[in-house]
């Protein structure tokens, strides 16, 4: 334990804290670090990067989160118009007048919470319409929201999977998911990262399973990459398995009028779960599965996150219906949204940054250091540009990157200085060798 203690000391009191992360602290808590002395060495730590102007996290939006919003940091005496890479509302229907509106008239009519579990009497007529149309919009017989998309996930996997079971991830899955598949109590298989001939050996080893749940995520939420579901769908009902794909990214987005992953590779009603978000591409918050009448409703009354939680707010419920709405009536947002997708990706690649594939409206820019990530998110930053910072341990060792989040509401010339900014901000941290237009 004192070797722990003395590293982390070490780290915190050197120019070495830029490498410092938060695996560190995590590594001296399993080396015995009492709760206590990990939080005053990560406050030295958070301290150290404060002075520096690198602890960058939680900047408060003064306005809707949006293309561009107005923003308030704590350590600066004054307030930025950002354009705003770092939003999951990627239709931009978060402020959309009918989506606020209806939110509104569900306060009016119902309150602000709901006052209950969704058991009890936490059940609104929103709430009923919402299933609905969730249910229509991925072409499945029956829909339940949950509080919020995370508790989705752990609620339905620990719901559908229990110790005689098996939950089969892939490598990339989000955290929700790893969590939801360790409460079940079920046995955790992981194949590697949209690796379809690798599913399918893991599924032939683990045949003996009573349930075999494979669960994949339509876009990734860190490499903005799409699921091979149509060629996992097959292995998957090969071996008599169920799929889950979590749309969180992929809701609103892939697929003939937003309806997701499934509609993408034209394998609608196949899928037995959908779960989802409402707080990305529906504007709202909270979470929702999707699916047979009979599944749902097992997971309705047996999934503890959404058993034991307060239901979703009225308020919620009513602006994600309204938002499914939007959708259907304004598919341009779709299309404009995937404009913008494919111009930034082509302009990123043309620039030489390391980039994802295939354009997605998560866009990495990978860096693959932490000194490196910190100077060029304070620099666009400074440039009021706001963009997310994704350091080890959420991504891997030499990974370390910018992820970029695209919106419809996105025009084309904050994209174009959005890119100047990078470009230069790259250039200025040694990442390339052109220098950048200023």
């Amino acid at each position: 334990m004192s070797t722990a203690i003395e590293f982390i000391k070490a780290k915190a009191s050197m120019e070495a804290t830029e490498e410092l992360s938060l695996v560190d602290v995590l590594r001296a808590r399993e080396s015995g670090v009492d709760f206590c002395t990990a939080a005053g060495m990560f406050a030295s730590a958070l301290e150290h990067f404060e002075s520096k102007g690198h602890n960058l996290y939680r900047r408060m939006l003064l306005e809707p989160s949006d293309a561009e919003a107005l923003v308030d940091y704590p350590r600066e005496a004054g307030e930025r118009r950002m354009i705003i890479l770092a939003s999951n509302n990627y239709l931009g229907l978060a402020s959309h007048p009918k989506v606020i509106e209806a939110a509104c008239q569900a306060a009016r009519m119902y309150g602000a919470g709901s006052g209950s579990s969704p058991l009890l009497v936490g059940t609104f007529p929103t709430t009923r319409k919402l299933e609905t149309k969730l249910a229509n919009f991925k072409g499945t017989e029956e829909a339940c929201v949950f509080a919020t998309g995370y508790s989705a996930n752990v609620g339905v996997i620990s719901a559908v999977c229990g110790k005689n079971d098996v939950v089969i991830l892939d490598r990339l899955s989000h955290a929700s998911m790893v969590d939801g598949a360790k409460l079940s109590g079920a046995q955790i298989k992981v194949f590697r990262h949209n690796d379809v001939e690798h599913l399918d050996r893991v599924l032939r080893r683990n045949r003996d399973a009573s349930t075999r749940l494979v669960a994949v995520e339509g876009i990734y939420s860190m490499d903005g990459d799409i699921a091979r579901l149509d060629e996992i769908l097959e292995v998957v009902r090969k071996h008599d398995a169920l799929l889950l794909v979590d749309e969180a990214h992929s809701t609103g987005v892939l697929g003939e009028g937003g309806r997701g992953a499934a509609a993408h590779f034209g394998v609608d009603g196949q899928i037995d779960l959908h779960v989802g978000t409402l707080s990305k591409a529906l504007g709202a918050c909270g979470g929702f599965v999707a699916g047979k009448s009979d599944l749902v409703t097992y997971i309705r009354y047996f999934a503890r996150s959404g058993m034991f939680s307060t239901a979703p707010s009225p308020m919620v419920t009513a602006a994600a219906a309204a938002a499914i709405e939007v959708i259907e009536e304004e598919p341009w947002r779709v299309e404009r949204l995937w404009d913008n997708c494919r111009f930034m990706h082509s302009e990123l690649k043309r620039m030489g940054f390391t980039i994802s594939e295939a354009p997605s409206p998560i866009i990495p820019v990978i860096v693959g250091s932490m000194p490196i990530l910190r100077q060029m998110t304070l620099e666009l930053h400074q440039a009021n540009i706001c963009v997310n910072s994704v350091p080890f341990p959420a991504v891997p060792h030499g990974s370390e990157r910018l992820r970029i989040s695209l919106t419809a509401n996105h025009t084309r010339e904050q994209l174009v200085e959005a890119l100047r900014c990078l470009e230069r901000a790259a250039y200025n941290a040694g990442l390339c060798r052109h220098k950048a237009v200023a």
